[in-house]
């Protein structure tokens, strides 16, 4: 809200928006595909020295080398199991006629956001930026001390079914707290794949505890984080103009050397867009897009979000 009231006027807003997008959304939701490299610079004063502060600390990058260090350590943890639906690893021990599975370890915060080139100075910037969001609008993670050195931790990772693994790492199924401590409620949304969570419990409790050794259970802030991120990208309608945003960059095969290929267009029919008080200060691209548009449907959607003081994403 600070920084949404600090904006001086509709472009600064704009500007703030679409760099929690460009550098915090995308990047979580990405995992490793190809994406849009650059981040849209933040109008928040102070954004700068942040920025600085964390490059100071040299966070060292993570590899894969250690993945299958934490794949048998959360096996362990969570007895070969898949902690959404209760199903055994097929590769592993488990009971004579028990309904088996292939299990992945989940990143909660994601795999991709510790991963850079320590000798490439753009992707150390990329990286920073990126982790300055996550502290700045998710200050737990400072309070935890948490960084991206310790994204291949315990804490941060729990095992799930390949396919749950994947509707969890697009944010379309989190673990909701209960109050009940590492008891949660699995919620997905309209664009959860549906085969995936057919046997998920049908009450959708679930409770974590360690089963075998003495590793940490997935870390309750974290999966905090999770959730919320995944509510915002439904409840905002984040999560489908972000898909559309990848696939169209995945298909193109990243942006055009000429630069004709527009980020920007492709968001166009984002409720940022209508945040202008008039057609005049439209963009080119929204007009043509309001063009298209019954009248009536027009009206509507200038009234939702012209009447959403200082809710920039429209809900």
């Amino acid at each position: 809200m600070g920084d949404v009231s600090g904006c001086a006027n509709d472009e600064k807003l704009r500007q703030l928006v679409q760099s929690i997008r460009s550098g915090l959304l995308i990047p979580m939701k990405a995992q490793g595909g190809k994406t849009p490299t650059e981040i849209t610079p933040s109008p928040r004063s102070g954004v700068e020295d942040s920025i600085e502060d964390l490059k100071s600390q040299n966070i060292e990058p993570i590899s894969r080398s250690s993945q299958s260090q934490l794949r048998h350590s959360c096996l362990e943890r969570d007895s070969n199991r898949c902690l959404a639906t209760g199903q055994y690893s097929h590769n592993h021990a488990h009971p004579q006629n028990a309904i088996t599975t292939h299990l992945k370890a989940a990143h909660i915060i994601p795999f991709t956001l510790g991963s850079f080139k320590a000798s490439d100075s753009e992707a150390v910037d990329r990286h920073t930026t990126i982790w300055v969001n996550l502290r700045r609008y998710f200050p737990v993670l400072r309070s935890m001390s948490f960084t991206s050195e310790q994204i291949n931790s315990e804490k941060n990772a729990l095992m799930l079914d390949s396919q749950i693994h994947r509707e969890f790492s697009q944010f379309r199924l989190i673990f909701e707290a209960t109050g009940v401590a590492h008891q949660y409620r699995i919620k997905t949304f309209p664009d959860t794949t549906t085969g995936p969570i057919r046997d998920l419990p049908k009450n959708r409790l679930v409770k974590f505890r360690v089963h075998k050794g003495s590793w940490e259970l997935p870390d309750p802030k974290l999966l905090e984080i999770h959730a919320c991120i995944g509510n915002f990208l439904h409840m905002s309608g984040q999560a489908e103009i972000i898909d559309k945003v990848l696939r169209n960059f995945e298909d193109c095969g990243g942006l055009a050397p000429s630069g004709s290929t527009n980020i920007e267009d492709i968001l166009a029919a984002s409720s940022l867009s209508l945040l202008a008080s008039n057609t005049n200060d439209i963009p080119d691209s929204q007009k043509s897009l309001e063009k298209q548009r019954p009248i009536e449907k027009q009206e509507r959607l200038r009234a939702k979000f012209l009447d959403a003081e200082n809710k920039p994403w429209g809900y």
